[in-house]
């Protein structure tokens, strides 16, 4: 587990609980990471990127754990929700906030309209890592927001595909033969006079 100053502790289903709600989530979102107390992270912890390319280590996202998750506020510039999140999660910390002061070696992954990015806490500013987050990670999330599961590029909820909107204006205009058979009415016995209705409330087709 990942520890704070005050001692306190990240189990492993708060870390997966907090992953959970940023991917489940449908606005603008944020994702805090912190690297996870074992003998493999001792030599990454609260070092820069510069240090890290120099010693050969990489950035692996299977070295972090979530430490907190939130809502953003939309039409808010990438720089500016980045400077705000390191000020609220240093000098005013959330009070179910258990994890360090936001520091360098930090990860902050973002999601704006639709579109994830992760952002690692340098000790200047933020460096973004376009490869952090694995593969399956981000199909998971757009598969759990996706209209359209054809539009899986990694942009989530970009909307249905013109095939898919196509195809349900069909399926509206052409009534099935299932409830042309329930909409049948018979005036006669047997002739020619026959005719097809149709219900004003179409039942669902089993």
């Amino acid at each position: 587990m990942t520890l704070s100053p005050e001692g306190k502790g990240i189990p492993e289903p708060d870390s997966l609980h907090y992953k959970r709600m940023f991917r489940q989530d449908k606005t603008d979102a944020f994702l805090l990471l912190q690297l996870k107390d074992t003998p493999d992270t001792e030599g990454l912890r609260f070092k820069n990127l510069q240090y890290l390319e120099k010693k050969g280590f990489t950035v692996s996202y299977e070295n972090y754990a979530a430490v907190y998750a939130g809502d953003l506020t939309p039409s808010r510039s990438r720089q500016e929700i980045l400077d705000d999140l390191y000020t609220r999660f240093n000098i005013d910390r959330p009070p179910d906030f258990t994890g360090h002061s936001l520091s360098v070696s930090d990860i902050i992954v973002l999601r704006q309209q639709g579109q994830i990015t992760c952002h690692y806490v340098d000790s200047w500013g933020f460096q973004e890592l376009p490869r952090f987050l694995p593969e399956n990670y981000l199909k998971n999330a757009e598969m759990a927001m996706e209209d359209d599961y054809g539009m899986i590029d990694g942009i989530i909820n970009n909307g249905r595909s013109a095939a898919v909107i196509q195809r349900e204006d069909g399926e509206k205009e052409q009534p099935s033969i299932l409830e042309k058979l329930r909409g049948f009415k018979r005036t006669e016995p047997l002739g020619i006079t026959e005719k097809m209705g149709f219900k004003g409330n179409m039942e669902k087709e089993l």
